[in-house]
């Protein structure tokens, strides 16, 4: 008999809870087990393949376009100094001196550092100097006053700093007035060919 009433006594008890319901945490969701692939390394991999792809597209286009990075020519001898220096000697020596209105006869034309496909603006010119101008007065490089062979040499590019038109060399005047400048052919613009100032 007293375990019957034990067990009615401890029945009759009502719980006591611990917390009240309002403070209790929320339940917190069973543990996740490990994606195959996080988000970072997803995010990581599309862009790799983005940039993949985007290269495979321009190196596919390369053959078509050309190449994006042009090859520079390699070191090459532009002028040989003897084959220039006697062309102008030739015509300087020449009484009418008609030969200078010929920019051949003391000028030759090279691309560097790209050949012309590249681009035309890439073209230069190299020019054996005058002894002097038609008034008398001595043509010295200025960069090379004292050198036996660099003094009666200039090179320029060819790009006309006005409109980007190329521009030739010319002897602009009359045997015994004139001037040896770089004439730009769309305008008209004339640059000296000792220092190529307008």
């Amino acid at each position: 008999m007293d375990e019957k009433k034990l067990s009615t006594s401890t029945n009759s008890i009502p719980p006591t809870p611990t917390q009240p319901a309002a403070a209790q945490p929320p339940s917190t969701p069973p543990p996740v087990k490990n994606p195959l692939i996080s988000r970072r390394r997803f995010l990581q991999g599309a862009v790799a393949a983005s940039v993949v792809l985007a290269a495979a597209s321009v190196g596919a286009s390369g053959q078509i376009l050309g190449p994006l990075v042009p090859i520079p020519l390699p070191p090459q001898i532009i002028a040989n100094w003897n084959s220039l220096d006697g062309q102008y000697q030739k015509v300087a020596n020449d009484s009418t001196l008609q030969g200078l209105y010929n920019e051949s006869n003391y000028s030759q034309f090279f691309y560097w550092p790209y050949d012309s496909s590249v681009s035309p603006y890439y073209k230069n010119v190299i020019a054996r100097l005058p002894n002097k101008d038609p008034s008398g007065t001595p043509l010295v490089n200025p960069l090379y006053p004292s050198d036996p062979i660099l003094k009666h040499v200039v090179a320029f590019n060819t790009t006309c700093v006005h409109l980007r038109c190329l521009v030739n060399p010319i002897y602009n005047g009359t045997p015994t007035s004139g001037e040896f400048r770089l004439q730009c052919p769309c305008h008209g613009s004339q640059y000296r060919l000792v220092d190529a100032v307008p």
